[in-house]
C-alpha cells in the first residue's frame, strides 16, 4: 500500500489490524452509548475498551467498496499506524454490517472493507495538542449529504493509554494499524447511504486528512 507523509511516499503493508471500541474518556458517556446500541440490537461488550482482531487485507485505499445489501454504515476513526518503529496518525472508516452486528460484532466488522486515507501525520508532530484535532463525518443518503459525526480527539483515550491496553491484552504487534474508536452519532441513528466522507483537521497547522468513498450495491443472487 502507498502512503503520503509530509510530501514523501512510503510503500508499506500492515501485518496486523486491530479495531478498538468504546474508547471514550468519559465512562458515563460510554455506558450511555452502550445502552443506546443495545436498543438498536447491538450486544454490550464484555469489557471496555473492546478490541477486535481483524484481517489487515480488509484495509483499502480504493474510493469504492462493494456490499451485498445496503445495511452497513461507516464510522470515522483515527488510525494509529506503526511503521518501521515509528508512529503515524491517519484516518479510516470502520464500515460495519449493522444487521450482522446484532449477532456478532467481530463478524460484522470482518465482512466489510475498511477504507483508509493515504495521508499520514507523524504522531510526534501533533501529540502535544492531540485533544484539539477535530474529527467529522458525513453520509450521503438519496444524494443528500448529512452531517453524521462531529467532535475532537479529547473524547478518546490518549494514544499511550490505549496502546498500553492493547499491549497488556496481547494485541500489540510491529507493523500494525490500530483504529482508536469513533464518535457518537449526531442523531443516534445509523444511516445507510451511497457515500461516506470524513475529515481529520489540525487547527494549528490548518491541515486536513480527507477520506471519501462510494458504496456499490452488488446484485444479490438470492433475489433473482
Amino acid at each position: 500500500m502507498e502512503w503520503r507523509v509530509e510530501q514523501q511516499v512510503l510503500e508499506w503493508k500492515p501485518r496486523r489490524f486491530v479495531i478498538a471500541g468504546y474508547t471514550g474518556r468519559n465512562q458515563r458517556a460510554v455506558k450511555k452509548h452502550i445502552e443506546e446500541l443495545k436498543e438498536l440490537g447491538v450486544p454490550a461488550p464484555r469489557t471496555v475498551p473492546m478490541l477486535y482482531d481483524i484481517t489487515p487485507e480488509l484495509l483499502t485505499q480504493q474510493q469504492e467498496i462493494s456490499v451485498v445489501r445496503n445495511d452497513g454504515s461507516g464510522e470515522a476513526e483515527v488510525a494509529l499506524l506503526r511503521i518501521n518503529g515509528d508512529w503515524y496518525l491517519g484516518l479510516a472508516s470502520d464500515h460495519t454490517d449493522r444487521i450482522l452486528e446484532a449477532e456478532s460484532i467481530q463478524k460484522s466488522k470482518q465482512v466489510c472493507a475498511k477504507p483508509i486515507a493515504k495521508d499520514l501525520w507523524p504522531l510526534a508532530r501533533i501529540r502535544a495538542y492531540w485533544d484539539e484535532l477535530q474529527l467529522t463525518s458525513w453520509v450521503t443518503v438519496d444524494q443528500q449529504e448529512q452531517l453524521y459525526q462531529s467532535g475532537t480527539l479529547a473524547e478518546f483515550l490518549p494514544p499511550e493509554q490505549l496502546w498500553t491496553i492493547v499491549n497488556e491484552r496481547g494485541y500489540a504487534s510491529e507493523e500494525m494499524v490500530l483504529l482508536c474508536g469513533t464518535l457518537a452519532l449526531i442523531d443516534g441513528d445509523f444511516r445507510y447511504g451511497e457515500a461516506f466522507r470524513a475529515e481529520l483537521y489540525d487547527p494549528r497547522r490548518d491541515e486536513t486528512i480527507k477520506l471519501q468513498y462510494q458504496v456499490r450495491l452488488l446484485k444479490d443472487a438470492e433475489e433473482d
